[in-house]
């Protein structure tokens, strides 16, 4: 995670030495983005959910076959919903409002990323399958491996280099893809090569009904929630835009900055999911309440002293990205508001690892619809707008949506039954004679997680 947001953070490194334009232009397009993804990747969370449950039951095989079909649909429902994001670009991003003087860049940017988003969708899937298995390890070495690409290829296209002509933001959404497209291929001959714990056949491809009925069944509300979620975060974009290319720049650097120091509280969620998964499917649900109360201490501890920084030096870190004395500005706003919030709702979020590990992802959708819909975008649209307190009414309404969510969602944690396993019950036809060392990783407590 702290490698896919480097990409960011890199674009945004270059980029905003070519203009505050070429800067925003990303952060127009990223939500669209993040709709997309985010959508399909709800569904990934149900593979997640399935893979690790079956392998907990030591129904390795089954476990290949939900990775399939995971993989399959997301693949799927990608390609069909960038295309239109694609074609029509210019129209969508004249309905958001996007200033004139962006729209040129911002257009070719959202472009070009869109053709190259199924890619991505295949990284994302296969990270998804393999962390089920407990293999956090190999998409992290095909990351780094993109991520060199797209250090190197940044500054070449975006400025020029060996005969190579300046492309500016095209130049950057370029280095994207091709370095995305490098990724998926080699995700794609290891899951055929049959490493890292899978042994996906072509066969497993082919749509089963049984299972893509129980996957799209888990995988609705946190696809619901997801992308309510990031349709949300397109309607807030919105709102940022009609306040001036001065703010869109700030909020792009700001949120970035923002999304790479809440990594390790999506990590230590992602983590728990799986464990979650195989400790319900072996019959352990004392083991995954554990860890999931473990990652959100580890959480709270590691993550006090960054939010902190945030508050105090945010703005400096964000003058490392800019020369521009008003984004500079409106920047250090920004962190005078959000981090501690973000912060508190990083912490509670690890817990929504019980609701996508267990297959329960109701829970998850609410905390979603909530955070957004219920709280951010109505707070801040009254205090922007109708109280005219302009972008710093945008960040109190994030400050609202972060606290009074994190809120709800410890109570959903605490009083939701989500600790019956959603895989089919079956005895596992596994002699004792099979059983392998990944076997006993899977099923053993003090193999996979100890007490602090």
């Amino acid at each position: 995670m702290a490698l896919s947001a480097l990409y960011n953070l890199v674009d945004a490194f270059w980029l905003g030495r070519w203009s505050k334009e070429a800067l925003a232009a990303p952060g127009v397009a990223m939500p669209f983005v993040f709709f997309i993804v985010s959508f399909a990747m709800g569904f990934g969370n149900a593979g997640t959910a399935l893979v690790a449950q079956f392998t907990g039951a030591g129904r390795h095989r089954e476990a290949d076959k939900a990775a399939g079909q995971s993989l399959l649909i997301l693949m799927v429902l990608v390609a069909v919903m960038a295309a239109p994001m694609r074609f029509f670009a210019p129209q969508i991003l004249r309905l958001c409002q996007v200033p004139s003087a962006m729209m040129p860049q911002a257009t070719v940017y959202i472009q070009i990323v869109m053709a190259g988003l199924p890619l991505m969708a295949f990284t994302f899937a296969y990270g998804a399958v393999l962390r089920a298995l407990g293999d956090t390890v190999t998409v992290v070495v095909i990351g780094a491996v993109s991520n060199g690409i797209n250090l190197v290829l940044d500054p070449m296209l975006i400025y020029g280099f060996l005969g190579i002509p300046a492309l500016g933001v095209a130049g950057a959404a370029l280095a994207t893809v091709v370095s995305q497209a490098a990724a998926a291929f080699a995700c794609y001959a290891l899951l055929m090569s049959g490493r890292a714990g899978l042994h996906v056949t072509p066969a497993d491809f082919k749509p089963d009904r049984e299972l893509l009925t129980k996957t799209f069944k888990i995988g609705l509300p946190a696809a619901i929630g997801n992308s309510s979620n990031s349709l949300g975060f397109m309607v807030f974009q919105l709102m940022v835009n009609t306040l001036g290319v001065t703010v869109i720049g700030a909020f792009t650097i700001c949120w970035r900055l923002i999304h790479f120091f809440h990594i390790p509280s999506q990590s230590l969620a992602m983590a728990a999911a799986p464990i979650v998964g195989q400790a319900l499917g072996a019959g352990k649900p004392e083991l995954a309440h554990r860890a999931v109360r473990v990652s959100a201490t580890i959480v709270a501890i590691g993550m006090l002293v960054p939010a902190t920084f945030l508050v105090f030096g945010g703005q400096f870190v964000a003058s490392l990205f800019v020369n521009d004395p008003g984004v500079i500005e409106e920047a250090g706003r920004f962190f005078q508001l959000v981090p501690a919030s973000a912060y508190l709702f990083g912490v509670i979020m690890v817990l929504t690892a019980a609701f996508y590990g267990s297959g329960h992802t109701t829970p998850a959708m609410i905390i979603a619809i909530l955070r957004l819909w219920v709280l951010r975008l109505p707070v801040s649209y009254v205090l922007c707008f109708t109280l005219a307190l302009g972008s710093v009414g945008i960040y109190w309404g994030m400050v609202a949506g972060n606290v009074i969510s994190a809120v709800a969602a410890l109570l959903l944690f605490v009083y939701v039954d989500w600790q019956r396993p959603v895989v089919p019950e079956k005895k596992a036809d596994l002699q004792e004679s099979e059983v392998t060392a990944a076997d006993v990783v899977a099923l053993d407590p003090e193999s996979v997680i100890e007490e602090p």
